[in-house]
């Protein structure tokens, strides 16, 4: 992705965002913010399990789920927040670190997995009062309203990379039609 087109993505979000907190004021809170914090995560993942990179796949894979816990917050009546951090960060990076696991296949990143999943859960379970079942109803509010999200997003990133390889074979075909004409 050329830097063009980054940065016409960077002024196309950051209009959509002025236009929002004009017209919009109330809808403005830390739900935009976290739509960000999802597009830019996921965005990563993409770009780095493309090209193969382990840390970019945590890191944008730590973001995105990051994004998730801001959007949960804003979103559901949680009586102390303060107290959902700590454990869902360690089930972010339990989650991250697993889908780091399915990409490199070394050993460490599934043992950092499962301890940092089962620690995230047990702190949830005992400073929350977590219950599964309620977990489990939201789900599909949650798959709704970022699932639209998550979408757009792919399909953005999806055309702008088309058009890259699209071009780059273009340019190949062009450069073989020159060696056989000479």
């Amino acid at each position: 992705m050329n830097k063009r087109k980054m940065t016409l993505i960077g002024f196309a979000f950051l209009i959509l965002f002025i236009l929002t907190e004009i017209l919009f004021p109330e809808f403005l809170s830390n739900k935009i913010l976290s739509y960000l914090i999802l597009g830019v995560g996921f965005t990563l993942w993409i770009h780095s399990f493309r090209t193969n990179n382990s840390a970019g796949i945590f890191s944008g894979s730590f973001i995105f789920f990051s994004g998730i816990i801001l959007f949960v917050s804003s979103s559901f009546v949680i009586w102390n927040p303060s107290r959902m951090v700590f454990p869902a960060l360690l089930v972010s990076a339990g989650l991250a670190s697993l889908l780091t696991f399915l990409n490199n296949r070394k050993i460490f990143y599934l043992i950092f997995s499962v301890i940092s999943l089962l620690l995230g859960f047990n702190f949830l379970y005992a400073r929350m009062s977590f219950k599964f079942l309620v977990f489990f109803s939201v789900i599909p509010h949650l798959l709704a309203s970022i699932g639209i999200f998550i979408v757009i997003v792919a399909i953005i990133f999806l055309y702008l990379f088309r058009n890259k390889y699209h071009s780059e074979e273009n340019r190949n075909e062009f450069y073989d039609f020159e060696d056989k004409n000479e």
